[in-house]
């Protein structure tokens, strides 16, 4: 049997849990998870309590960020998995790139287009390789329907109208923890509609030549709140009485 690859996590929140499953479950034969990487010891030691306890595994490597050199040298990943907070992307890509590994990311990329450059230059630099993640791509209906128009059963597409209308549990999960900060994420219209671009560009098979938006915030946010009378005296869901009827609340 082939040697397994090794692959190391950096970023380990609710969305690794994908990357875990897919490297110790799904492609286990030929996959091997060798370390993990965060700020929070907490959550590496909840990935390896529930390695321990779903699959047996003996406890993964645990590094803090500040440890992510010494992650690569003393765990010789052939591949890094990146998925921490967006604005942090381009970190671990470049430099896991710069100590001789390739990259798999969670989307987006990244958040602007400085830091776009920072990391195709480093792809020129290292010759290393990118792979960034678009889960939507493999939902059933989504995946059918690329099939539909690659067959042409709906003829050769001259214009895409595509909207996508979040409700008050997943739209309001866009203004919680870090990614309410554009600093951080971007924006929805980089965090969150990354997946609506990278479909419409896969079902029809073409990239667009240019590129304009308008956007405005028009439903969230405290002054949008007030506009509709709404008044909360609670900063936190959880442990409130009164946020117990909240349509926001996880």
């Amino acid at each position: 049997m082939n040697q397994r690859k090794r692959y190391a996590l950096v970023g380990t929140g609710s969305r690794a849990g994908m990357f875990v499953n897919a490297v110790t479950v799904t492609y286990r034969e030929v996959s091997e998870l060798v370390a993990l990487c965060d700020l929070s010891q907490t959550r590496m030691d909840w990935y390896n309590e529930q390695l321990a306890e779903n699959l047996d595994m003996a406890p993964r490597p645990t590094y803090k960020a500040d440890q992510f050199d010494q992650m690569i040298a003393e765990t010789k990943p052939d591949t890094v998995i990146v998925s921490t907070m967006d604005s942090t992307h381009h970190q671990y890509i470049c430099r896991a790139m710069e100590l001789g590994c390739d990259v798999i990311s969670e989307k987006p990329m990244t958040t602007d287009v400085g830091r776009l450059r920072q990391i195709y230059e480093t792809i020129e630099k290292t010759g290393r390789s990118l792979r960034v993640t678009f889960n939507y791509r493999y939902a059933p209906a989504y995946t059918r329907f690329r099939q539909l128009v690659m067959e042409g059963a709906v003829g050769r597409p001259l214009l895409v109208d595509f909207s996508w209308l979040l409700d008050t549990s997943h739209g309001a999960d866009y203004f919680r923890r870090w990614h309410r900060e554009k600093a951080n994420s971007g924006g929805l219209l980089v965090h969150k509609a990354t997946h609506h671009f990278d479909l419409v560009n896969w079902w029809i098979d073409a990239y667009p030549r240019s590129v304009f938006a308008l956007g405005n915030l028009q439903f969230y946010g405290k002054e949008n709140a007030a506009a509709r009378g709404e008044q909360y005296s609670y900063e936190r869901y959880t442990g409130v009485p009164e946020a117990a009827d909240d349509p926001f609340a996880l």
